[in-house]
């Protein structure tokens, strides 16, 4: 591939190493200040050469990046235990989604109130909350949800758009999790599930 790596190489690197993901749509201007050197001609190719002499993957979602990297078994175990920890989380914030009738997706704002008052009044919303493995150790409903909201800001799918007013915003990387969902209910799904 022509041309030379971009001199942003090494916190790209840094950045998708973390398992972080690299947003365009994030109001973080070095994440987007990232994104957009990827995405100048040419540069995502030469990365994408560039990151494979070391093992690495750069992959192209719908408007964010993220590595890959192929690995042992027990690493790909580890990758679908980490997936799995996903699908009550998401199953949550899509049901908090179906109850203010809007989709819970790329894009979405809310605040954690907003959470908090369709807890009281919805049930199923209750319950998934409670059913959290990651939060069962927390008394406080309004605690538990924040703790979530942490974990997708700390997996680089939500961020903080107005910490004054408590409200975030989905990232273009939460596609990822959605995918990754559509992937495993097509699997169950495909499965043979009638008994003789």
């Amino acid at each position: 591939m022509k041309g030379s790596i971009p001199i942003e190489t090494q916190k790209i690197f840094e950045t998708l190493t973390k398992g972080h993901f690299i947003s365009g749509d994030s109001e973080n201007q070095e994440i987007k200040s990232l994104f957009n050197v990827i995405e100048e001609e040419n540069n995502y190719e030469i990365l994408l050469d560039y990151f494979s002499h070391i093992d690495y993957q750069l992959i192209k979602g719908n408007s964010y990046y993220y590595f890959s990297k192929k690995g042992t078994n027990k690493q790909l175990e580890d990758k679908l235990k980490s997936a799995y920890k996903w699908i009550d989380i998401i199953d949550f914030f899509m049901t908090f989604g179906e109850s203010v009738n809007e989709y819970f997706s790329v894009g979405k704002m809310f605040t954690t109130d907003d959470i908090f008052i369709q807890w009281k009044v919805n049930n199923a919303l209750a319950e998934k909350l409670n059913n959290i493995k990651l939060v069962k150790n927390i008394d406080k409903p309004r605690e538990k949800i924040k703790k979530l909201i942490d974990e997708l800001i700390k997996a680089t799918f939500v961020e903080i758009f107005n910490e004054f007013h408590d409200k975030y915003k989905v990232l273009a990387s939460f596609d990822y999790l959605e995918q990754l969902i559509k992937t495993i209910d097509i699997t169950i799904d495909d499965e043979d599930t009638t008994f003789e």
